[in-house]
């Protein structure tokens, strides 16, 4: 089972049932009642809370509601259902808040529909069950929260059956997928599966944000004097993953020389630091994501293949937003919901005119986009709906231009893309990846910065592409119109 945090009385509640009546006097219905989890980085679940008893929130497996947070203690507070509901500090090192006020150890605090409940980085809010919200009459789905994310989509419930079945083992993963589309997720999910290591240290790591002169040094560590500036001996990161999982996030940017390093830490799982002279054994599963496509780093040379077969003992292909969209309604609903909480407001409705503009837009930023737009339109909102006027201008005019109800643009006439062999040694991906290419060019009249919006990459990307792809550039595009 995918790792989140629980109620082990309680039970998830289905993901379409969303919103809130915030109202810190309001006695709790037993039977209507929601316990809504805020986690890091957004992360969100929402439970049926039982009608009495105690639910005990900490750090440790045994507790009701397991909160994965440094900050929480092992038994942190009590939280007791009956008439009213009240929140007790367990003594707890770092405290806990309620109404933003620090709750004395063995004080109890009524905790009202709407209260926020602070522990560390997590929110926990009850909530009463919505009336008369729009997505209330909405039926029942088949939505499953995995790793604090909403899933429907029957690609990304595939993605998280081979997560089960892949987190066990001590196989490396590598992780394909576009910017943003959530792939610290599935890495941390393949951590929090792996049995016994997900006790472990989880070591997060972007190589783009290394530079090249200091990849060898934060990587793998170095001794004392090992060059100029080094005045003391330093652990590596890899090092301090020992025992659990390090996630090498854009794993494409290794510079070579840190790639042939690497190479040589997979085969012997042995590690020396940069100065050093003895090795230490190694005891680290690799999670490595990439947007890139490495067989085309290959070719150019930029990529060692040795080293890529070294990493993807499983290849997990991570779908895009727009590939899913059956996922974007509940995602909409999570992320507005959950920055509601964060500013303790009560979660504004989102409007059909906002939503249908939401659907026909492209998320070329993928999930991460999507939060970051849907954190701005709730602040501009007037704090009851949604509407467009709330969304960024390039969503509202990507979203005007698209035909309603459609996942593609309506095709324009003009000249075709000319007709062009495949070129030899294409991988699967890289075949379907060339015909939406030709698809798009097409759509648009060969107007290659419109094909390159709808195909969500930049446009040099997309020349680079159609070279790559044996794609003959258009000699001239009709312009389309955009809205």
């Amino acid at each position: 089972m995918i790792s989140r945090p629980r109620i082990e009385r309680g039970r998830p509640n289905d993901a379409a049932t969303i919103g809130a009546t915030h109202d810190g006097d309001a006695p709790l219905d037993p039977k209507r009642g929601l316990l809504l989890v805020v986690m890091e980085h957004g992360a969100l679940a929402r439970y049926d809370l039982p009608a009495t008893g105690s639910l005990r929130i900490g750090r440790a497996d045994n507790c009701d509601i397991v909160l994965r947070d440094p900050a929480a203690s092992r038994l942190h507070a009590v939280l007791t259902i009956g008439e009213t509901v009240e929140l007790e500090d367990a003594g707890s090192h770092n405290g806990t808040r309620v109404r933003n006020e620090w709750l004395r150890t063995t004080n109890r605090a009524r905790v009202g529909i709407g209260d926020a409940i602070r522990i560390g980085e997590a929110i926990l809010i009850v909530q009463a069950a919505p009336r008369d919200s729009r997505f209330a009459a909405r039926p029942k789905d088949t939505s499953s929260v995995e790793h604090g994310v909403i899933v429907r989509d029957p690609a990304m419930q595939e993605v998280y059956d081979l997560v089960r079945r892949v987190a066990p083992s001590c196989l490396s993963v590598l992780v394909l997928g576009e910017t943003g589309s959530g792939k610290e997720v599935i890495a941390a999910a393949v951590h929090d599966n792996s049995g016994a290591r997900s006790r472990g240290p989880f070591v997060r790591v972007n190589c783009a944000a290394i530079a090249e002169t200091l990849f060898e040094s934060e990587l793998f560590g170095h001794e004392r004097g090992a060059f100029t500036g080094a005045v003391r001996s330093k652990q590596g990161l890899l090092e301090s993953a020992q025992g659990g999982s390090v996630f090498l996030d854009e794993v494409g940017e290794l510079p070579l020389p840190a790639q042939a390093k690497l190479l040589r830490v997979l085969e012997s799982r042995e590690l020396t630091r940069v100065g050093g002279v003895k090795a230490q054994t190694l005891d680290v599963r690799f999670v490595c994501a990439t947007n890139r496509d490495l067989q085309q780093e290959i070719a150019r040379g930029s990529f060692r293949e040795d080293l890529f077969f070294r990493l993807a003992g499983v290849t997990i292909c991570l779908p895009p937003l727009r590939d899913r969209p059956s996922e974007l309604e509940p995602l909409i609903d999570e992320f507005v919901t959950a920055f509601s909480a964060q500013l303790e407001r009560t979660p504004p409705r989102v409007s059909d005119g906002a939503l249908e503009i939401l659907r026909r837009y492209a998320w070329p930023g993928n999930i991460r986009e999507l939060r970051s737009v849907l954190e701005s339109a709730t602040l501009r909102s007037d704090g009851v709906s949604i509407e467009p006027g709330d969304l960024p201008d390039d969503v509202l005019e990507q979203g005007r231009t698209l035909r309603p109800n459609a996942e593609t643009p309506a095709p324009i006439p003009g000249p075709e893309t000319p007709d062009s062999p495949e070129p030899a040694g294409l991988t699967p991906r890289q075949r379907e990846e060339r015909e939406r290419i030709i698809r798009a060019l097409a759509t648009f009249s060969g107007n290659q910065t419109r094909a390159a919006e709808h195909l969500a990459m930049p446009r040099r990307t997309l020349v680079t592409k159609l070279g790559v792809y044996g794609i003959p550039r258009p000699r001239k595009a009709t312009p389309v119109p955009r809205a």
